[in-house]
């Protein structure tokens, strides 16, 4: 073969490559560009069960992106003057996809007694995080600081809204396959948490409007709502801390908890979802 012969070759060979692989660049940039780092979300949105006892079930589909922390200036309110914050954050992301419902029920299928469930069709998230050290555990409720929240805008370069700003209708339906999302886009908070935290969970309710009517201790009747709970630990300790310690254990999970989240960190507690250290 003449020399010219290979090198037109050779040229069409890497030339090809280079192409195959600007096109694997290009559509990873354009998933990374939709994902924008949520990267945790729950397996599963609703089983079949609980479509068929509640016929006007809806789930957000909900990812997150990692715990985060920054240090920030932010005004103490009782002096007026700025001091440094630690603050531990978390954004996350909602999407109302289409649920596929059974076509029939029959003789064993449970039905809620209501037609309706309790509340209205609002997103009303409510997010609180509970540490759990050394069989301790500490309830800290997501905060509103509007000056550390412009920061956390800033860094994560989106407009973010806290639990009451994004209080609201839910939003259109997004089907699965489509790349135009009517997504919202929240932020949560916390200051002050123990810095010596290795433990601590997550729980997210208001993503879904599912509920279950239950007989409690006392023998009443008493309402559980699905709630989202991610639990994590960070093996690090007060010095130095840092957001990289932040470890998630397993996926985010369903479990219906009490609206008290008293209660409900005590009710987790009994259901034996103490944190343990991922293996």
């Amino acid at each position: 073969m003449r020399p010219s012969l290979k090198c037109s070759f050779a040229t069409v060979f890497v030339c090809s490559c280079l192409f195959f692989i600007s096109l694997g660049n290009q559509a990873f940039a354009q998933k990374n560009t939709l994902n924008r780092g949520f990267s945790i979300s729950p397996d599963l949105a609703a089983t079949g069960e609980e479509l068929a006892s509640q016929k006007s079930l809806w789930v957000l589909e909900t990812v997150f992106k990692p715990m985060r922390m920054v240090r920030m200036d932010l005004t103490n309110p009782q002096t007026g003057k700025k001091e440094k914050t630690l603050v531990w954050y978390l954004v996350y992301k909602c999407v109302l996809r289409p649920i596929e419902r059974p076509n029939s029920t029959n003789e064993f299928t449970p039905e809620n007694a209501e037609v309706s469930p309790p509340g209205p069709p609002l997103f009303v998230p409510e997010i609180t995080l509970i540490t759990n050290d050394n069989g301790q555990q500490k309830i800290y409720p997501n905060q509103i600081l509007p000056e550390a929240e412009q920061i956390i805008n800033q860094r994560e370069r989106y407009q973010f809204k806290n639990a009451v700003d994004i209080i609201g209708e839910l939003p259109p339906e997004t089907p699965t396959d489509s790349k135009d999302e009517k997504a919202i886009y929240g932020v949560c908070l916390w200051t002050g948490i123990d810095p010596g935290t290795d433990y601590f969970t997550v729980l997210f309710s208001g993503l879904t409007n599912g509920y279950k009517k239950v007989e409690g201790p006392d023998g009443k009747t008493i309402t559980l709502r699905k709630t989202l709970v991610q639990q994590y630990w960070r093996p690090g300790d007060e010095f130095g801390q840092q957001e990289q310690e932040f470890r998630p254990k397993g996926k985010p999970y369903w479990v219906y908890l009490p609206d008290d989240p008293q209660v409900a960190a005590k009710m987790k507690k009994e259901l034996n979802m103490e944190e343990k250290p991922a293996s």
